[in-house]
């Protein structure tokens, strides 16, 4: 076999390894079985995206989906970019959210992860007027964050400067309790 075949193979042998844990997972969390996943064992990665766009989207899916069983969720209007920061004694979260107002944006922390929302407003003028073309979306987001478990949501801070979101997160070691976030 030749060099690039094993690795092809060792590639697959990984991905089947994960969407297995997926599934141990949903497995867990749910009582029931993972649904079917049809001819391909899992979902390719549409050539207008970037694999990691598409990939945190999934992600994203699967938290929601792991999160809202029997609860009929709101489907946001457009989703934030994200970045995650970790150093020894802290994670800073990052989402940029241009044109949002500090009234508009609303942070929660629970144990195990962060909750972002908002609401996006398109821009008044004195006359209104139709949107002809846009590629800035507007309305309402949400993001969901998860967190390891040595963080301390219990002292952590949000900051919100310039349209972008920061949240420092430190760590520690010891379980904290579920509670809001002012954003400053």
């Amino acid at each position: 076999m030749t060099e690039i075949a094993a690795e092809t193979v060792q590639n697959n042998q990984t991905i089947d390894q994960a969407i297995q844990k997926v599934e141990n997972l949903y497995r867990t969390v749910t009582g029931t079985e993972a649904p079917p996943s049809g001819e391909q064992p899992y979902r390719p990665i549409p050539p207008e995206k970037a694999p990691d766009q598409f990939v945190a989207e999934q992600m994203d899916r699967l938290i929601e989906a792991l999160g809202s069983f029997g609860v009929p969720m709101r489907t946001p209007s457009w989703t934030p970019p994200l970045s995650i920061w970790e150093g020894k004694n802290e994670l800073v979260v990052r989402l940029d959210v241009p044109g949002v107002t500090l009234d508009s944006v609303h942070v929660s922390a629970s144990r195990g992860r962060i909750e972002v929302s908002g609401l996006r407003r398109p821009p008044n003028g004195e006359q209104p007027l139709g949107l002809r073309y846009g590629e800035s979306p507007h309305g309402e987001f949400q993001r969901t964050v998860p967190l390891p478990p040595e963080v301390d949501v219990s002292r952590l801070q949000a900051h919100l400067r310039e349209g972008v979101l920061e949240i420092h997160v430190p760590r520690n070691r010891k379980p904290s309790e579920a509670r809001p976030v002012p954003v400053s």
